[in-house]
């Protein structure tokens, strides 16, 4: 029996292919703000561009550290993204400096396509899983190297990080996972106070703002933001570039011939199939009225850019992948408002610098089994296997 779109509960289920888009379509078709359920409690669900645009640059009916304070921050740890106002702004600017450091320049200059060539290198003679052997490495390896993680614990450091993304799923082992990155970061983390060095950690150190520092738990909490909000989502982005530009063999090839169009094949990626889909925020703590519908105090309101980015009342054709569309200001995929994500621009040069490389290492790279490496979640959303033969 078919599952009602209003009774679907969009706290991590699978939802593959175009099951996800066909739910938030219909719901969208009736009403840009409707009823849902989260975690198995009455939720509210925006779906229109619209609506989702003013409601992330509306922070006072939709305080986004809420839900951050129970979805993320009892493993990740207190950062900027479960404060507000003054205290946001002040711990932003400690942290964002980090995404402009000279560890971040240095890896766009040649580190990123380094990495890339690496993994390329150790893949099996004429097949593999690209999201084993590729795409679920890249982004957390990128990452370690801008923190200075030693080369040689890179892949346990890897899996803790995977790990401690599972909560609330298994809050038990995500802790673990968490504690594990902790014992082994903050003993660099001293050595970076005695001798800074041109890396991450060094400069979440050496930041300072109105004369406040980040203490090491600061640091800590930081360094696992950086796993969760940017190699968690970069992954599923490189992972739904792939599974589009595979599935419609010409465009891989075409890409191959007309290096021009990388950059909007990109761009038109973040709008079609964005990795994170659904955003949960939690409404004011008294009941607020929103594109005249009333919402009570304190409930899972659920941002879908999946949904946004979709809107036919916005784009043409929108269900269709077009290389050519010019999205401009449009796409929703980072939030617009205040809470845009810092970590953009490094997330679109680390998926150029991916599909430069595949391009020019498997220009014959295709795709074995569509319906297995269709993306899937609801919320971070991308495909679980990429079997693929060069």
């Amino acid at each position: 029996m078919s599952i009602a779109a209003e009774d679907r509960d969009f706290s991590f289920a699978r939802m593959p292919g175009d099951e996800l888009h066909n739910c938030l379509a219909l719901l969208r078709e009736r009403n840009p703000v409707s009823r849902c359920l989260f975690a198995g409690q009455p939720a509210m669900i925006l779906t229109g561009h619209a609506v989702v645009a003013e409601a992330f640059r509306n922070n006072k009916l939709f305080p986004p550290a809420n839900a951050n304070r129970i979805l993320i921050e009892p493993v990740q740890g207190l950062t900027f993204q479960t404060m507000e106002d003054r205290e946001h702004r002040l711990y932003r600017r400690l942290a964002t400096p980090a995404f402009r450091s000279k560890a971040v320049e240095k890896m766009e200059v040649d580190g990123l396509a380094r990495i890339a060539h690496e993994l390329i290198d150790q893949f099996a003679p004429g097949s593999c899983d690209m999201t084993g052997s590729f795409s679920h490495r890249y982004a957390f390896l990128v990452i370690s190297r801008m923190l200075g993680i030693p080369l040689d614990h890179e892949e346990e450091f890897r899996q803790w990080a995977k790990g401690f993304l599972s909560f609330p799923d298994d809050p038990e082992y995500a802790r673990r996972c968490a504690d594990k990155i902790t014992e082994y970061v903050t003993p660099i983390l001293a050595l970076r106070r005695l001798e800074p060095r041109d890396d991450i950690i060094s400069g979440l150190i050496l930041a300072d703002a109105d004369g406040v520092r980040l203490t090491d738990e600061d640091i800590l909490a930081n360094v696992r933001l950086l796993f969760a909000a940017g190699a968690s989502t970069t992954t599923d982005a490189i992972g739904n570039l792939l599974y589009v530009l595979l599935s419609h063999s010409h465009l891989w090839e075409l890409l191959g011939e007309r290096p021009e169009l990388r950059a909007n094949a990109i761009e038109e990626l973040l709008r079609w199939e964005t990795p994170v889909a659904v955003l949960p925020r939690i409404s004011a703590p008294e009941p607020i009225e929103f594109a005249g519908v009333q919402i009570p105090a304190n409930t899972f309101c659920l941002f879908a850019m999946a949904s946004a980015n979709r809107d036919p009342v916005v784009f043409n054709d929108p269900d269709q992948f077009d290389i050519y569309r010019e999205t401009g200001t449009k796409l929703l995929s980072f939030g617009p408002g205040p809470r845009l994500c810092p970590g953009m621009h490094l997330a679109r040069r680390q998926l150029s610098v991916v599909l430069d490389v595949l391009l020019e290492r498997l220009p014959q790279l295709k795709l074995e089994d569509e319906p297995v490496a269709r993306p899937c979640g609801t919320m971070l959303r991308g495909p679980e296997a990429l079997p693929v033969t060069y």
